[in-house]
């Protein structure tokens, strides 16, 4: 518990006010996220809490990096075709 406790207190004291971390606290303190605050809080993580300013992870290989918030690529997006199918579009 004392190791949540000042991992949460050094977020919040140092941590940069970017996407993630109002989700990241959020989650930290026992409540739920929805799908997309899971994404944003995992990347705020993972990046550790972008000291180092809003950047792109650039890891493709990651399954949450087309919903990174600061990524420069594009995402690819998904039309349905009619037949019930789905194409790739950027």
């Amino acid at each position: 518990m004392r190791d949540a406790e000042e991992r949460l207190s050094f977020i919040k004291r140092e941590g940069k006010l970017v996407k993630g971390k109002a989700e990241l606290i959020k989650y930290l303190e026992g409540k739920l996220l929805t799908a997309r605050q899971t994404v944003l809080a995992r990347c705020y993580d993972c990046m550790g809490y972008f000291v180092d300013g809003r950047q792109d992870c650039d890891c493709p290989l990651c399954p949450s990096y087309p919903f990174m918030a600061y990524s420069t690529k594009p995402r690819v997006k998904k039309q349905k075709t009619g037949a019930g199918g789905f194409k790739k579009r950027v």
